[in-house]
């Protein structure tokens, strides 16, 4: 496999169930499946998709992620600023420290990068 290029359709991999990072869920019984394509821990540097099930949890976030809906929708709410509705098409990024509430609203996919912080 060559490292300057992974083309995620050619891997293998397989998807991790629940993978814990709610902050403490809020309303529902939200279920995740994240596939890890990329991960460079060396570089700080993960890749892959996302699914949720209907529920919302708190955030309070950790990382910078770029995100891209692939279906379904979601509302974040962060502290201090008006609700956001997300879905099929849109593309966002959330920095650290980004607090509020995360609801998914219609089941949802997205595929994310997430850059780890240094250190």
């Amino acid at each position: 496999m060559n490292k300057q290029l992974t083309v995620f359709r050619e891997l293998s991999v397989e998807p991790l169930r629940d993978l814990p990072f709610f902050e403490a869920v809020v309303e529902g019984d939200p279920h995740t499946l994240t596939t890890k394509h990329y991960h460079d821990e060396q570089q700080g540097r993960i890749s892959g998709e996302w699914e949720a099930s209907v529920g919302a949890w708190r955030i309070d976030y950790k990382v910078w992620e770029f995100c891209h809906v692939l279906s379904g929708c979601c509302i974040i709410e962060l502290e201090g600023c008006s609700p956001v509705r997300l879905s099929a098409g849109d593309t966002f990024i959330i920095e650290p420290g980004a607090k509020g509430k995360w609801t998914v609203v219609e089941d949802m996919k997205k595929n994310f990068v997430i850059l780890l912080p240094a250190g």
